[in-house]
């Protein structure tokens, strides 16, 4: 009978601490698989769950570092308010030491910075919150949530201007920089204070805007404007005075390096049309859709940093029918 007892208590303490043991190695297994499913998700917490996600992606800032230029698709813009630098540009580049470079002009596009544009301030990645602090040297800090879209596309969102651009990715070396040149035309119109008329061919004088020696353009809130001068020829740029202004438009034609530049003035819905080629960064020539007279035009004062610069969605091209100007 005590063999019985001394038995049967053994078994059941075995029995006992048996389980204890069990459900103590259990405990372990699952708070080591609680801290690997914790650290999973805080590597990937800066992306958005309701985009489609490229979650091999280690960091926000490799992302960053995967291409040398990300292209600012204004077109793809929402929101109300406006980030001044990101407006202005059209690429943007982050650099491994912490600078921010920017392609704000068309004038030496390719070349200025070697081919990342001029420096325009700072950057600080946080990687575990998803956000990007860009200090501008001009407009000072701004803050951004980062969405990663697709393999090379990224959504910035700034809350307090309640504004949200798109940027894609591309390596330099793939990089279309003359595609970028002409189909932004529009602006580097704006790049110079002025552009002087230097050199005419003229089969039908009596164009009135052969009296007109200069140009300018410019934006004026969210319209691209243009001022016209009949001051003589090699006037001094601060003394030009404006006679006439209006919009302009830039439109394609089937020649990518071709466009046509219609000028709207406002006076009787009177409008100039042109074929408009560069020649260079510096030169363009005007040929008249009507008459065929021939002008070119030099920029001077060039523009490097222009601070009400903003780049306007692309419009449907019209190219207005207005009235012709009478002389």
């Amino acid at each position: 009978m005590a063999f019985f007892y001394v038995s049967f208590y053994h078994y059941f303490a075995f029995v006992h601490y048996g389980i204890l043991f069990a459900l103590s190695y259990l405990m372990k297994k699952i708070y080591i698989i609680l801290i690997v499913f914790a650290f999973g998700l805080s590597s990937c917490r800066w992306t958005n769950r309701s985009d489609t996600l490229d979650e091999t992606a280690a960091s926000l800032s490799d992302l960053l570092f995967t291409y040398d230029l990300w292209y600012v698709d204004i077109d793809k813009t929402t929101g109300t308010g406006n980030v001044p630098f990101m407006s202005r540009a059209f690429t943007i580049s982050f650099l491994p030491g912490g600078e921010v470079y920017a392609n704000d002009n068309m004038v030496g596009l390719g070349y200025t910075g070697d081919g990342l544009g001029i420096r325009i301030g700072f950057y600080t990645v946080y990687n575990q919150s998803g956000m990007l602090s860009i200090d501008d040297d001009i407009s000072g800090q701004y803050d951004f949530e980062v969405a990663q879209i697709n393999n090379n596309t990224i959504r910035l969102h700034n809350r307090a201007e309640n504004v949200t651009y798109f940027l894609t990715g591309y390596l330099q070396s793939q990089f279309d920089y003359d595609a970028l040149f002409y189909d932004n035309v529009t602006y580097f119109l704006q790049e110079y204070e002025a552009w002087h008329k230097v050199y005419e061919d003229l089969p039908h004088p009596s164009e009135p805007f052969v009296a007109e020696n200069h140009l300018r353009f410019y934006v004026n809130g969210n319209t691209n404007v243009f001022d016209s001068s009949t001051s003589p020829p090699n006037w001094p740029l601060t003394q030009l005075h404006w006679d006439y202004y209006g919009d302009y438009e830039v439109v394609n034609t089937r020649q990518a390096a071709s466009k046509k530049l219609f000028l709207y003035y406002n006076i009787n819905n009177q409008q100039e049309s042109f074929v408009l080629t560069v020649l260079n960064d510096q030169r363009i020539r005007l040929t008249n859709l009507n008459t065929g007279n021939v002008f070119e035009f030099e920029g001077a004062g060039y523009i490097q940093y222009r601070p009400q610069a903003k780049r306007l969605k692309k419009k449907i091209q019209t190219g207005k029918a207005l009235l012709c100007r009478k002389k």
